[in-house]
């Protein structure tokens, strides 16, 4: 269970409303740098700050399976950093870089950035970070609210994981910006991909764009 979890459940506000905005102020907040921060979740949710779950303590994290071969193989023709919505709370029992280790070049975890996706600046931040534009970047994500939208909203291309048929509201998304989003079954094709577009001499594509 994760701490937005929790906190929906002590929040008297409806369950969708309460989710919104506890992923919007926990992803995007560093309580190393700001004591208040539990304080002022607890305000807007409409809980008694005394019932924040100091003592939180989330299981490990756990990558997709495949993950580690996917990024191994994207690492070997262009390099590889990782942008997670994630709270400081969430995250702090487990090293994400060393799970995926050694092929990360970096990993950028959205409390410490200060701005979570689909915010274009969470983005934007880590483009810059590495001393490159939001236009050389490629994300590859399986949401399309967060993972889609922020990449499109930072002017960065955007390879979508969803085995499901794109909604009609998707389909809109993906004609607005045409050429910009790819859309693959699953991480095998994801990696392929961006193989083919790397590499197009001995490689051979298996996504399709809407």
């Amino acid at each position: 269970m994760t701490l937005t979890q929790r906190l929906v459940e002590l929040s008297p506000l409806p369950a969708r409303q309460s989710k919104q905005i506890a992923q919007q102020l926990l992803h995007a907040l560093d309580p190393r740098h700001d004591p208040t921060v539990a304080q002022s979740v607890c305000a807007v949710l409409g809980i008694a700050p005394s019932a924040f779950p100091h003592d939180h303590r989330p299981p490990g994290f756990a990558v997709w399976s495949g993950s580690v071969e996917a990024v191994a193989r994207i690492a070997r023709v262009v390099p590889v950093v990782t942008l997670s919505n994630v709270s400081h709370w969430d995250e702090q029992e487990t090293d994400v870089a060393a799970l995926l280790a050694p092929h990360l070049r970096a990993h950028h975890p959205s409390w410490q950035l200060g701005f979570a996706k689909p915010d274009a600046r969470a983005v934007d931040t880590v483009a810059r970070l590495h001393g490159r534009e939001p236009t050389e970047m490629l994300h590859v994500g399986d949401s399309l609210d967060y993972d889609v939208r922020g990449a499109l909203a930072a002017g960065a291309k955007a390879v979508w994981i969803t085995s499901r048929t794109p909604s009609t509201e998707a389909l809109r998304l993906l004609a607005k910006h045409p050429g910009r989003v790819t859309v693959v079954p699953d991480l095998t094709r994801a990696v392929e991909h961006i193989e083919q577009i790397t590499l197009p001499s001995t490689h051979t594509i298996r996504s399709t764009t809407p």
